[in-house]
């Protein structure tokens, strides 16, 4: 019964923080008038991004190299043509309510970023928002997994770190110029966890640790403009290059610590557990819309994590956990061993999960008294265990 008095601990533990210690956040109505620009947007977790403040009335430009729909591209796997184009995102972004402005921009061109922000300034007057993702290694990356980092070549380091870090710098020089004349605004970073423990190689992780204290060092110095910087961390996220098979594993030695069990993350994609790109857009309109936003700046934030604070879901009406969670944790390693479904169509078939669904607040959060009345009476660990990594109760 050891087990049962730690989870009766963790859950109590849960409810106090939830409904006792957490403030809920005060939010604007929406972000209509307000002016945001997103780099990198034409797929992936942009175009997630640019949906999301599109659901709230933003004017959001946003940046990429492929125009129209069709147009051969290198944004794939291996440099393989990608779909996705600025003009089939802009369409997204209106059909939820937004406006959009594509601007074909190639970010590794400091000229080109300059253009950009001085056109957005001539057009609106003011921004508001801007969102650092653009991203040129994601074509690269899986082709190289694997490799040492010195036989890769120098060539490395610009071609992870040119269009990511560097023009994240050049991008948030130009925005702080225009945000400090009115005194406010918000530069978020789109990192990930790969800024604190090792994912893909070298490069991808010092880059991305760079991102997250660029976000710190900046804060310090826009504190004084009123000005918000934050990095933010998405979870797994099933872009169009995963769902290509971008991610396959690490490769033997390389990417994995030695004694350290093989597992594979692509095979989470498709499950509860997974994020989409406007799980993240939610995330960053949200945080545009938080009044107290300023108090986080300097920060690292968790896509998961801010779903739990402002109470958003992804399209799909589920709320995935935080990665590093013990639910996150939980779910993967019980559903690698077989003992739950992680497949789709579980919540349906589950017997766990109508139950799980009735634990569901009205507000879409996870009910966590109901969770530990119903465990501290459960028959067997397993059942106990089941209910909550469900399906049903990631929703």
């Amino acid at each position: 019964m050891r087990w049962l008095v730690v989870v009766v601990v963790v859950l109590v533990a849960l409810v106090i923080h939830q409904f006792v210690l957490v403030t809920p956040p005060t939010v604007s109505t929406d972000l209509k008038g307000t002016v945001a620009v997103v780099t990198g947007a034409s797929r992936g977790i942009g175009k997630g991004i640019a949906i999301g403040l599109g659901e709230q009335g933003a004017t959001v430009y946003i940046t990429g190299r492929t125009l129209k729909k069709g147009q051969a591209n290198t944004a794939g796997v291996g440099g393989k043509s990608q779909v996705g184009s600025l003009e089939e995102a802009c369409a997204e972004v209106v059909a939820v309510g937004g406006v959009c402005i594509p601007v074909v921009t190639d970010s590794g061109d400091d000229a080109q970023i300059a253009a950009l922000f001085d056109r957005v300034i001539e057009e609106q007057g003011r921004l508001d928002i801007l969102v650092n993702n653009a991203f040129s290694a994601v074509n690269w990356l899986p082709k190289h997994t694997g490799k040492p980092f010195w036989e890769k070549g120098t060539d490395a380091w610009d071609i992870v770190n040119g269009v990511g870090l560097r023009s994240h710098y050049i991008a948030s020089v130009h925005a702080a110029k225009a945000m400090a004349k009115r005194r406010r605004g918000i530069i978020i970073n789109i990192s990930s966890f790969g800024g604190l423990n090792y994912i893909f190689d070298v490069a991808y992780g010092v880059g991305k640790a760079a991102m997250d204290r660029m976000a710190n060092d900046m804060a310090i110095e826009l504190h004084t403009e009123n000005i918000t910087m934050v990095s933010l961390w998405p979870g797994l996220v099933q872009t169009e290059n995963v769902q290509d098979g971008a991610l396959n594993g690490p490769k033997e030695r390389r990417g994995q610590r030695p004694g350290t069990p093989e597992f594979n993350m692509a095979e989470l994609f498709g499950t509860p557990l997974a994020e989409t790109p406007l799980y993240t857009g939610r995330a960053v309109a949200a945080l545009a819309r938080d009044q107290a936003a300023f108090s986080m700046t300097g920060k690292i934030l968790v896509t998961a994590n801010l779903a739990a604070r402002y109470g958003f879901s992804d399209e799909h009406d589920f709320r995935p956990p935080p990665f590093t969670s013990v639910k996150f944790i939980l779910g993967a390693v019980l559903g690698k061993l077989g003992l739950v479904s992680m497949a789709g169509e579980a919540a349906a078939t589950s017997p766990f999960g109508a139950q799980c669904r009735t634990w569901r607040s009205q507000d879409g959060c996870l009910s966590w008294m109901s969770v530990l009345q119903t465990c501290s009476t459960a028959v067997t660990q397993l059942s106990c265990v089941q209910c909550v990594a469900a399906l049903g109760c990631f929703r």
